[in-house]
């Protein structure tokens, strides 16, 4: 079962707050790639919202009923934000990345959480298809996502011109390639969780076949 990071409890937020609440994630969710068929539609979140507005005008007034006309506007702008709340999540699976990027605010992270420790036992290996190769290494507890990056040139100065930092959820399977076939490729990985990032493994070198 993934992680579940989203607040989805709305009662604790200021009346004013839930209506910029509402705005910030139909914002951040429109377009936004991540959520191609929002389960409500956006649509149906914006009427919620206007109606839950023109409602907490009227309290203004300061009349009984307007407030309580209020009150059953934002009990259904909370059950179809919570929807869709439910819907991110299962969209996300746990990515903490793609939550962020609904707008909705996370839950805080438990005191106990600490950096993940330096991934061990890097692998490198042959695939069935020449100019690629696989790495594996154990998992790492409390890792959220790993990120490595491999080399396949060596400088003037004799250091490795390592590439571009890519990212996997997996300590498994990892494809590199393309490859020039006869090349050494050089490979690291580090390890990262919403309290940080670990130091880089030791690199494992293969010659690309």
């Amino acid at each position: 079962m993934q992680n579940r990071y989203i607040a989805i409890g709305f009662s604790n937020i200021a009346d004013d707050a839930m209506a910029t609440l509402g705005t910030t994630v139909i914002t951040a969710m429109t377009d936004n790639p991540n959520f191609e068929t929002p389960v409500p539609a956006l649509t149906d979140i914006q009427l919620l919202l206007e109606d839950y507005r023109v409602k907490l005008a009227a309290t203004r007034k300061g009349s009984p009923l307007n407030t309580s006309e209020k009150n059953v506007s934002r009990q259904a702008l909370e059950k179809g934000l919570r929807q869709l709340a439910f819907y991110v999540d299962a969209v996300a699976d746990g990515a903490l990345h793609i939550i962020l990027s609904s707008g909705f605010p996370v839950k805080p992270l438990r005191s106990s959480l600490i950096a993940p420790a330096t991934p061990e036992r890097l692998r490198l290996s042959d695939t069935a298809q020449s100019g690629q190769m696989r790495f594996d290494f154990n998992p790492v507890r409390r890792a959220w996502e790993y990120e490595y990056c491999y080399a396949t040139d060596v400088g003037d100065n004799g250091n490795f011109q390592w590439g571009d930092i890519l990212s996997t959820t997996s300590s498994r399977n990892n494809i590199i390639a393309p490859l020039i076939p006869g090349v050494v490729c050089r490979v690291r990985v580090r390890a990262r969780n919403g309290k940080g990032v670990s130091d880089w493994s030791e690199a494992v070198s293969l010659m690309a076949r």
